[in-house]
């Protein structure tokens, strides 16, 4: 077991709370590997600086993150689909707004530049809008349902549980969340290239202590939720209805995110989108390669024996 730790972001997240049990339960020593987990809830954006400077070595990317940073020139590499948002992230709306056309000339709150705003971008499209038709506020989304109950926003794009907390605290309602578009919001482990490289061996353990842990969480779900509540500060029930909003992928799903296509049920897919999105708005000028930002080596290894030989050459 090698001294110095590998430092893993953790994050209050469905697609992550098999990585507080897995330390719980002792799995990552068991498996020779040295972990120390960071709490990053304060502020999830910052750790993806975090894991650039070297601060932290892994951390649960989304998806648009990881490839607005790959395309500012930072070697930062997925290499475990751990979920998808199906329901966690949502848009919520003052009381009176009843169709996401209303808030044509109207405010929303979100951390502009982020996966949310992307999100959001989607959505105006399938209801016709164009995007200077709302007014988008800056605002980080852990501060949304205060931001939304002082009226100083008509709406807000955020996750959970800062989804609940704004519908108990304003009485508004969802017009929209993520599970209406399967795929749209996919959470990456990531770390950068070179860490992966020297570290290879390390990672290949980390994906056998996933799959245990998946493993666990499916067929013990009462303990498992439970592991999760106590290192949260939370209730088992709390723990229990946020995992319903959000898709964890078992390891022959993950393989199967890997797969080249042009959906929203492809990393590769979903990637470019992103990317194309972030050069039209501005926040990016370099058209990304989706193999360089997605590494499936670890997977693939992880699952070649659940696949004929002929699928895994």
């Amino acid at each position: 077991m090698s001294a110095t730790p590998i430092r893993i972001g953790a994050s209050y997240w469905p697609g992550q709370f098999w990585a507080d049990i897995a330390n719980q339960k002792g799995w990552f020593k068991e498996a020779g590997l040295n972990v120390e987990m960071v709490d990053t809830n304060a502020d999830y954006f910052a750790s993806f600086d975090q894991v650039v400077k070297g601060e932290l070595d892994i951390v649960a990317f989304t998806l648009y993150d990881l490839t607005l940073y790959q395309a500012r020139g930072n070697d930062v590499v997925g290499f475990l689909a751990s979920d998808y948002s199906s329901g966690a992230d949502a848009l919520v709306v003052r009381p009176g707004i009843g169709t996401v056309r209303d808030l044509a000339g109207k405010k929303i709150g979100l951390p502009k530049g982020t996966y949310l705003e992307y999100m959001w971008a989607v959505l105006l499209g399938r209801n016709d809008l164009k995007p200077d038709a709302v007014q988008i506020v800056e605002m980080s989304a852990e501060k949304g349902a205060d931001e939304l109950r002082s009226g100083r926003v008509d709406a807000i794009f955020t996750w959970e549980p800062f989804v609940g907390d704004a519908l108990a605290k304003t009485g508004g309602k969802k017009l929209f969340d993520s599970s209406q578009i399967p795929g749209i919001s996919w959470t990456i482990y990531a770390s950068r290239g070179d860490f992966l490289r020297q570290h290879s061996s390390e990672i290949h353990k980390l994906m056998q202590v996933w799959k245990r842990t998946e493993e666990y969480i499916h067929k013990e779900p009462n303990e498992a939720y439970a592991i999760v509540a106590e290192v949260n500060r939370t209730t088992v029930a709390e723990v229990r209805a946020f995992a319903q909003l959000d898709k964890s992928l078992n390891p022959n799903e993950n393989r199967a995110a890997f797969s080249y296509a042009g959906g929203f049920d492809s990393l590769h897919g979903s990637a470019r989108r992103m990317n194309d999105f972030q050069i039209q708005a501005g926040l990016v000028n370099n058209q990304i390669e989706s193999p360089k930002l997605l590494d499936s080596s670890f997977i693939h290894e992880l699952t070649r024996n659940d696949f004929p030989a002929s699928m895994t050459q």
